[in-house]
């Protein structure tokens, strides 16, 4: 049995074609959960590199405004 819309269905009643339907369906809907999972795994990860640049700016910039000094 399968739930559409609200109402049950027998699925061995189903066309060829109907369960293809659904099943490309739910392949979708799965892949779409792995993208989401694969979306917030890169933004953890680029909020980390950001604070490691923001925190290696800090220590360079010594180095970086000496050099802006020697060039002008």
């Amino acid at each position: 049995m399968i739930t559409i819309d609200g109402k049950e269905y027998d699925e061995a009643k189903f066309s060829s074609e109907l369960r293809n339907y659904i099943t490309a369906r739910q392949e979708v809907v799965v892949s779409k959960t792995r993208l989401m999972v694969e979306m917030e795994k890169t933004d953890v990860l680029t909020k980390y590199y950001n604070e490691k640049i923001v925190e290696l700016l800090k220590t360079e910039s010594d180095g970086f405004q000496s050099a802006e000094k020697t060039e002008e």
